[in-house]
């Protein structure tokens, strides 16, 4: 005689745990969702997001690539965060111009100096970090093709139908233009 397993009586089922846990895979897909930002990058998402409104001068930039982007320079530097909020709370209590933001903090804070090119790097051209460290974390939507988006695209991206870049776009019809003599 077979017998069945006896689950507790506390009202879970497999279907309510399995249920439970798709939820939560998929509230990780979801873009700018509490769950789909890591605590590391929470922490210091509001000091890298107030550098980043500093350095660009722009009223605001989108949170989710914030996010993404600051996660990129964690993954290359363990400690980047640390240096970030000490960099902003250096920023805010030394009342520090941005025209003499490189200045001051050659002299004053030399360990912190690389901080805003790398911040800068990642914002206009999507790529943080340099050589074989180098993640791309942005291309279409980084700063520098947003700046030109109403006169240029990204190179590479085809806004053709499937196929169109296959043809010559310079291939045209010369037609010999006769001018009638004047009467």
């Amino acid at each position: 005689m077979t017998t069945t397993p006896q689950f507790p009586t506390f009202g879970l089922s497999r279907r309510h745990l399995l249920g439970g846990a798709l939820a939560a895979g998929m509230a990780q897909l979801i873009p700018g969702s509490w769950a789909a930002v890591p605590a590391a990058t929470a922490a210091g998402s509001d000091s890298f997001m107030a550098l980043s409104l500093y350095l660009t001068e722009r009223a605001e930039l989108p949170l989710s690539q914030g996010s993404r982007l600051l996660a990129a320079l964690n993954e290359l530097d363990g400690k980047f965060s640390d240096k970030l909020q000490t960099l902003w709370a250096w920023i805010g209590s030394q009342q520090v111009a941005l025209a003499d933001l490189n200045q001051r903090l050659k002299v004053e804070q030399p360990d912190l100096a690389d901080i805003p090119g790398q911040v800068m790097q990642v914002w206009y051209q999507g790529i943080a970090g340099s050589g074989t460290a180098t993640r791309v974390v942005a291309y279409e939507h980084a700063l520098n093709a947003e700046v030109v988006a109403d006169k240029l695209r990204p190179p590479s991206y085809a806004y053709g139908v499937y196929g169109s870049w296959s043809s010559n776009p310079t291939t045209f019809k010369l037609q010999q233009v006769v001018k009638l003599p004047q009467a």
